[in-house]
């Protein structure tokens, strides 16, 4: 054989994958620009808990949407454990970094009805390899645009294809789920709104859409991102906006690399 340098090193690329590389690292970016308050929690009465639903839409206290985790009176009148968010800093399910809630007593989403758009502005202005939001929509997939404007009045745009990251709806098991929120609630009106009801489904979850910026724009500071619902439908809701580093290769694919190009080398001198 004449080069087995090489073909021991593409045996193992094959065994391990060549391509491997390590999940990107971002974490909570401090921004302005949350429009609604789409989590029900206590205190009741719970119409006064949202400025709007998921499912009823911006305005709209009725139908399902997200909750915060905890002992709510169920429609019997009876206590009852809910499923649903916690606050506070998340670990994303995608190995990608972490993000966080905003205050559930307060605008705590950038909620979209079809064709709108909403700006979430960074405190600080900063440098990022990648950048993921953190959401979902309710009535099926949807697709978005995303809109980066930097220092210098330049900006990048990211498109969210149907059914991926913030653009999948709020029932999936896809690989870009972040957090398994497992419930939703939903105001009853009969008791004054004192009383919610509840379903609990282990696909109920938010999703990430993970977006690498390209090598110049790394280079420039981030001043804010703009998200436009770009389906003709409602129930789009954003919680989150997290920033870091890139995904970059795994040392072991980096060695079997080198281990590729070391093995042609030889092969070239056995001639």
């Amino acid at each position: 054989m004449r080069f087995p340098f090489l073909a021991a090193a593409i045996a193992v690329a094959a065994l391990f994958g060549l391509t491997g590389s390590a999940a990107a690292q971002v974490a909570p970016i401090a921004v302005t620009g949350w429009t609604e308050d789409f989590v029900i929690n206590d205190p009741a009465p719970y119409n006064l808990s949202v400025t709007g639903t998921v499912d009823g839409g911006i305005g709209n206290p009725e139908g399902y949407t997200w909750v915060e985790e905890g002992t709510y009176t169920n429609p019997n009148g009876d206590p009852e454990f809910y499923f649903g968010l916690t606050a506070g800093v998340q670990t994303s399910l995608t190995g990608n970094g972490t993000f966080e809630f905003q205050d559930f007593s307060a605008n705590n989403v950038v909620a979209l009805d079809g064709g709108a758009s909403g700006t979430l502005t960074l405190d600080t202005p900063a440098a990022y390899e990648a950048i993921a939001l953190y959401g979902a929509v309710g009535g099926g997939g949807k697709t978005a645009d995303v809109l980066l404007t930097f220092d210098d009045a330049s900006t990048a745009t990211f498109m969210v294809s149907e059914g991926t990251g913030i653009g999948t709806d709020w029932f999936n098991n896809n690989a870009d789920k972040a957090l398994a929120v497992l419930g939703r609630a939903s105001n009853k009106s009969e008791e004054g709104y004192t009383r919610l009801f509840r379903q609990q489904n282990d696909a109920i979850s938010i999703n990430e859409s993970l977006f690498v910026l390209d090598p110049a724009d790394q280079l420039k500071l981030l001043t804010s991102v703009t998200i436009t619902n770009t389906s003709g439908s409602n129930g789009m809701t954003v919680f989150a906006l997290s920033g870091g580093t890139a995904p970059v290769p795994e040392p072991a694919a980096a060695a079997l690399l080198c281990l590729s190009t070391a093995g042609v080398v030889a092969g070239r001198r056995d001639r």
